[in-house]
C-alpha cells in the first residue's frame, strides 16, 4: 500500500494517460488494488477497463518475479464491454487442468448493468470476479441490482484493506471450486478512513504492528 501511495507521488512521469484517469488513480484507496492483488495467484488474469496506472508498480509489489508474472489486460472499450471481454477469458480458461484453478477479475471504474456478462456468469458458474466502484448508492437501487441476478453482488468499504481481502478470500473460493463467479462492489464511502493509516490501527490493536 506504501508502494501505491508512492506512485501517486510521480504522476509527472505517467504517460500517456489522461488528466481524468490521473485524478481518479490518485482520488483512490490504495487499499482496494492491495486488496485485491494480494489475493492472487500468477495463473489469474487481471482485465482493467482502459489503462490502469498504479497497476503496474502494484503487481510488481506482490509478484516481483518478471517471468510468469501475473497476466494483465487493459481493454479499451466501454466498461460493459470490457465485463464482456472478460467473461470470454474466464470461459476459456474453465478448461484449464492447472491447480489452482486461474481466475478472471475485471476492475471496472464504474457499475454498468453487466447483464449479458452476469448471464454469462449465471448460465455457466464462470470463474470471474468484477469489481465495480461507486460512490455510495440509495438502498433502493441496491435491491433491486441483487434481485435481478443469481450472481452475489459483495459491497465493501473500497478503503478497508481488511474487508476487501475477506471478500476477495470467499469470492475466490468460491471461482476457484467451479461454485461461479462474484460481483464485488466496492464503494466510496464518505468520511472514510485513510487507508494506510486505518490499517496500522487495525494491526496495533491486534498487538502486531508497534506504535
Amino acid at each position: 500500500m506504501k508502494a501505491l501511495r508512492s506512485a501517486k507521488r510521480e504522476t509527472s512521469t505517467w504517460t500517456d494517460v489522461t488528466r481524468n484517469v490521473k485524478a481518479s488513480a490518485v482520488a483512490e484507496p490504495e487499499s482496494l488494488l492491495a486488496g485485491i492483488l494480494s489475493q492472487l495467484h500468477r495463473r489469474d488474469t487481471v482485465v482493467t477497463a482502459g489503462k490502469l496506472p498504479l497497476l503496474k508498480t502494484a503487481v510488481e509489489s506482490y509478484f516481483p518475479v518478471s517471468i510468469a508474472s501475473l497476466h494483465t489486460v487493459a481493454c479499451n472499450g466501454s466498461t460493459e464491454e470490457c465485463a464482456s471481454v472478460a467473461a470470454g477469458m474466464a470461459l476459456q480458461s474453465m478448461h484449464s487442468v492447472r491447480e489452482p484453478k486461474p481466475v478472471t477479475i475485471a476492475l471496472l471504474h464504474d457499475f454498468p448493468s453487466l447483464v449479458g456478462t452476469l448471464k454469462l456468469m449465471e448460465s455457466n458458474d464462470l470463474p470471474l470476479l468484477v469489481v465495480v466502484k461507486s460512490e455510495i448508492e440509495p438502498r433502493a437501487l441496491t435491491e433491486k441490482r441483487m434481485k435481478s441476478t443469481r450472481i452475489p453482488i459483495l459491497p465493501v468499504d473500497a478503503a478497508d484493506a481488511v474487508a476487501v481481502c475477506r471478500v476477495m478470500q470467499e469470492s475466490l473460493l468460491r471461482a476457484r471450486n467451479g461454485w461461479g463467479g462474484s460481483v464485488i462492489h466496492a464503494i466510496a464511502m464518505p468520511g472514510a478512513t485513510d487507508s494506510i493509516l486505518g490499517m496500522e490501527e487495525r494491526l496495533q490493536a491486534r498487538g502486531l504492528l508497534q506504535a
